[in-house]
């Protein structure tokens, strides 16, 4: 089993900023973003960059979302998507604005985009060493979490003749966590692996799993078989 990840949950102390939690006046951005410098800051020209720079996002198109600080609804129809190579919430204050800024992290705001939940989760009790995840299920006993990350892959200059230079991209990874009173457990690639993780109920799984036709691979059955596990417990 991959290593088991301890992310502390620190304690949700607002900032001043957010001393009002019914307000939505406050400014909810961490910064705003020079689209201008993007291109610079990885060494490409901006032709590069802009044929790339999608593969940097889970969905590279805003799309409306709620922004909540703890269970309290504090700003609607927001343009929003998350860059999962910075991983940033970019929000824009208008649909048609060009430039956009980015989320403030802190863990007592959430946003939802469509059907996707984006908490943020300090690690070892820093807000700057944290990131977000997306929940996939949010259970009584167990959660399922889901990370996707994207790395800046500079370009190759082919070796030889035979081979082909490699442009630049923004290649990602996902990792699904099982989570359970902030603590991370790493899921492994393989169903027995899984089926390790859940021993406790492991008979009743493999039955379920074998009944339901669920591939542990595609990322719907495993949300199936996570959700049927919690329910067990």
């Amino acid at each position: 089993m991959k290593k088991i990840l301890l992310f502390g949950l620190a304690v949700l102390l607002m900032a001043p900023v957010f001393a009002q939690r019914a307000s939505t006046n406050f400014d909810i951005y961490s910064r705003t973003i020079d689209l201008n410098q993007k291109s610079l800051a990885f060494g490409l020209t901006e032709a590069q960059f802009n044929s790339i720079k999608d593969e940097a996002y889970a969905n590279p198109n805003f799309v409306q979302g709620k922004i909540f600080q703890e269970d309290q609804l504090i700003k609607d129809d927001v343009p929003m998507r998350y860059n999962a190579y910075a991983d940033e919430i970019e929000i824009k204050k208008n649909p048609s604005d060009e430039s956009y800024g980015a989320l403030i992290k802190d863990p007592s705001i959430f946003v939802k985009m469509f059907r996707d939940i984006y908490v943020f989760v300090p690690y070892e009790g820093s807000n700057e060493k944290g990131g977000y995840f997306n929940v996939l299920s949010d259970g009584k006993t167990y959660d399922l979490y889901k990370k996707t990350k994207a790395l800046y892959r500079e370009p190759q200059k082919a070796e030889t003749s035979y081979a082909r230079d490699m442009p630049p991209s923004f290649p990602k990874t996902v990792t699904y966590y099982l989570v359970q009173n902030g603590t991370f457990l790493e899921m492994p690639n393989s169903k027995s692996k899984i089926l390790k993780m859940m021993d406790r109920k492991k008979g009743e799984m493999k039955k379920y799993i074998k009944e339901n036709d669920i591939d542990l691979d595609k990322e719907a059955d495993l949300i199936k078989a996570i959700s049927y596990f919690d329910s067990l417990l």
